[in-house]
């Protein structure tokens, strides 16, 4: 292979550098003359928050089997956040935890997998769990390969632990596995077919087969539990309301007839890859999110429980249902940006619309909030003003469960906004916000990078509920409590250093004036601790207890049962002509490239997906792509990332219909980097491969002239076949089972593409819309992923 005559530029490492792989690493351990031990868990690489700590003591005198002593965990980064009636719940990797209901006393869940308790620390994102409104039941993904997992249902009453379902698809958002408002049900899509699960059918001791309780085509996006326990299942392009009863007759006959309320009829199908929806709280009408962009209102015909008692405000029209009153009303308006898509949606009894969305757009994210008003609406014949509402940094949002107070996170602010009139209320300061959730009417739950608490809003004075990190622990020198710094505000807005100790007692940190920190030590009058580093495991290192007295050394923690995937035993001989994948055996690392033809879907998703991540990987774009996509284009270039050409045409150029000499070779490729210039303002990268990666050596020895490096594949994920190669089937393999292809054929230095854009047959799904799973297990096989040149510089 020959060297680039001109280098490739690599600008964009200041802003995203290479993604090295998540990984757990061990730090501060601090232990005092009574055999208590302090340390630290440190997150590197989180996808979305980047690096955090978790605090740790350990009571070495109690020893566990295989470890050195009893854990408990003293702060809780808020990933993810639920408000219960049961108390506030806090899931991250290395657990589930929960207040009581008086929303004090932060501990692990019991019944559910914790670092605490012996479990691994989960690396990357965390699968789905999602927790009845009781709060008395967890369902959640368990993995069972990659790309798939299996469906767990926890009673947290003391009920054993049941495997609802294999072979899911694993997803890592709580949305995925939604309860009905009573805990009663709850849905879970498995095949790209809908189920139900039935919690009473589950204390009886009476489940049905799985094949019984399939509700249709579809997945959980096409359905939505309402406040009154209906659901509005889409179903291709029919809307139906399926009541909780009705739901057995549903599956039962689900091949055979449809039951529930026919609500309406949609003017295209509903298409779960792209297409999103919500209800309105008095189940009169749903708003739609075609595409990801259109935005169109769909009032249900006939809506009520049957044809002579329609919902108030509604009556029904005469003949068919699907002619009723009601029907589509479009927004033409109101188009989102690309690469948008709607984070929060907040509906109103009183038709008031609030959405927040997120859009990555020449290489920022973008928040934006709107506002429509449906209120004037007269049975669905004209629609609301919608406008966008200025809030600059905006994080989140959350209503208060009366509908009257609107809360809203930006910067180091969260402000109270009366709902209806947008009237600002108060503001108060908070120390980088992450989550919102309204205990009730006047009680809200602000959980940040620092802190988690509870403020007051009518009484204006807040709580600490949990320390998210904690700097500088260690033990107070008096006391031999633990003891720590955090960062706050006061009342006047000042931010600044605050000192806390944790009470044992009340499971709670308190603040203080000031600490007398002990000196720290790794020695007591019978133990001795140090840190050991590990290789090839999820942990970077492993905390070592010396029992001075029992002439013995101990794991203070179970290691990762799990190992990284080892390296080949030999290196293998590249491809003369062409660069096909890098290094065997110097870095366990892989490329992921995205090739756009012609069609920008999946685009906004893979975006998102990459700056959680924190990646920089490789594009190839066509000419065809960029002529019709010239904005999509800049956001790729403005984005940091590498970008190839991927020839100016779309057409086999080994066809022998055509006539393609050294010349038209030559000119694809000139002209696609005079393309790209023109969109961008910015040069392609001297990296190309052809259309459906066919080539010759004529073609390979035009590209080189011009000194291009062509780049080949060693992994093909087939996200782009039709038929299955082996049965020459007309099929379409499943994100999961490319995902599993992948991890099967994946080695150091393999290149991995995957196709962006849309295809004609869509069984199966698309692999970009589960681009952070292929990702989760590349980084759990100990993969690190960089752009294409950096894989070539290293094969060097």
């Amino acid at each position: 292979m020959r060297r680039l005559t001109r280098p490739v530029s690599f600008f964009a490492f200041l802003v995203l550098g290479m993604f090295l792989g998540a990984q757990i690493r061990f730090e501060n351990p601090d232990l005092n003359r009574r055999g208590e031990l302090l340390f630290t868990a440190k997150v590197e690489n989180s996808p979305r928050y980047g690096s955090y700590t978790a605090l740790f003591q350990a009571a070495l005198e109690s020893s566990g089997e295989g470890t050195a002593g009893a854990i408990t965990q003293l702060s809780f980064f808020p990933e993810q956040i639920l408000v219960l009636g049961s108390g506030l719940q806090i899931q991250n990797p290395f657990g589930v935890f929960r207040t009581n209901s008086q929303f004090s006393g932060m501990e692990v869940l019991e019944r559910f997998p914790a670092f605490v308790r012996g479990d691994e620390i989960t690396l990357g994102k965390t699968l789905a769990m999602s927790a009845s409104p009781s709060g008395a039941y967890l369902c959640f993904l368990r993995s069972s390969g990659s790309g798939y997992a299996d469906l767990i249902l926890t009673d947290l009453n003391g009920g054993a632990e049941q495997r609802i379902s294999r072979n899911l698809e694993i997803r890592y958002e709580a949305e995925g596995l939604p309860w009905s408002p009573d805990s009663e049900f709850f849905l879970y899509s498995k095949d790209e077919k809908l189920y139900y699960f039935s919690l009473r059918q589950f204390r009886e001791n009476r489940v049905l087969p799985e094949e019984y309780r399939c509700l249709g085509a579809g997945g959980t996006v096409n359905a939505r539990w309402t406040e009154e326990g209906t659901l509005v299942f889409i179903d291709g392009d029919l809307v139906h309301l399926i009541t909780g009863s009705e739901l057995f007759t549903r599956s039962l006959y689900n091949t055979l007839l449809d039951t529930g309320i026919l609500a309406g009829r949609l003017p295209f199908r509903f298409d779960p890859n792209f297409d999103r929806f919500w209800v309105s709280p008095g189940e009169e009408a749903i708003l739609l999110n075609k595409g990801g962009q259109n935005i169109f209102i769909h009032y249900f015909n006939n809506p009520g429980p049957s044809p002579d008692l329609p919902r108030p405000g509604f009556s029904p029209g005469p003949g068919n249902p699907l002619n009723a009153a009601g029907g589509i009303v479009a927004l033409p308006y109101f188009y989102l940006p690309r690469n948008t898509r709607i984070k929060t949606l907040l509906w109103t009894s009183r038709d008031r619309i609030t959405l927040l969305t997120v859009s990555y757009a020449e290489g920022v994210e973008q928040n934006r909030l709107y506002r429509l008003n449906l209120s004037a609406s007269q049975g669905g014949s004209q629609s609301g003003f919608l406008s966008e509402v200025t809030e600059p940094g905006l994080t989140a949002i959350a209503l208060s469960p009366d509908g009257r107070r609107l809360a809203l996170s930006s910067g180091d602010r969260i402000r109270i906004r009366d709902y209806e009139t947008w009237n600002f209320i108060q503001e108060y300061y908070h120390p980088e916000p992450l989550h919102l959730g309204w205990v009730d009417g006047s009680r809200l739950i602000a959980a940040g990078r620092w802190y988690t608490e509870m403020i007051d809003t009518l009484q204006n004075q807040s709580r600490l509920l949990s320390l998210s990190q904690a700097a500088a622990p260690g033990w107070d020198g008096g006391t031999q409590l633990p003891v720590c710094s955090g960062r706050a505000y006061d009342s006047a807005g000042n931010r600044g250093d605050v000192f806390y100790e944790y009470d044992a007692a009340s499971l709670a940190w308190r603040r203080r004036s000031a600490v007398n920190p002990a000196p720290s030590g790794l020695v007591s009058p019978r133990f001795r601790v140090y840190l050991e580093p590990i290789g090839d495991r999820a942990y970077a290192n492993q905390i070592m207890v010396r029992r001075v007295n029992e002439l013995r050394t101990d794991p203070l923690f179970p290691l990762p049962r799990s190992s990284y995937d080892p390296f080949p035993v030999e290196e293998e001989t590249p491809q003369e002509d062409y660069f096909s994948h890098g290094s065997r055996l110097r870095r366990r690392e892989v490329a992921l490239i995205f090739n756009g033809m012609d069609s920008a879907a999946g685009l906004a998703e893979v975006l998102n997906v990459l700056k959680d991540y924190g990646l920089r990987c490789t594009f190839f774009l066509n000419g065809d792509f960029i002529r019709q996509n010239p904005d999509a284009c800049r956001d790729i270039a403005l984005s940091g990332h590498e970008v190839g050409s991927l020839f100016s045409s779309g057409i086999n150029l080994t066809d022998s219909r055509y006539v393609v000499d050294r010349d038209y070779i030559k000119l694809g490729l000139a002209r696609n980097e005079d393309d790209y210039f023109s969109a961008t303002g910015r040069e392609l990268a001297l990296l190309w491969h052809a259309p459906h990666y066919v080539v010759n050596s004529l073609i390979l020895e035009a590209s080189r002239e011009m000194n291009y490096v062509y780049v080949g594949r060693d992994v093909d994920p087939l996200d782009w076949a039709l038929t299955d190669p082996a049965s020459g089937r007309l099929t379409r393999l499943s994100a999961p089972a490319m995902i599993t292809r992948i991890m099967d054929l994946k080695k150091p230095g393999s290149i991995i593409p995957i196709q962006l854009g849309l295809n004609d047959f869509r069984s199966g799904g698309y692999l970009y819309n589960s681009l952070d799973v292929l990702i989760n297990s590349l980084v759990h096989a100990g993969y690190s992923i960089v752009p294409v040149s950096q894989l070539m510089e290293h094969a060097l």
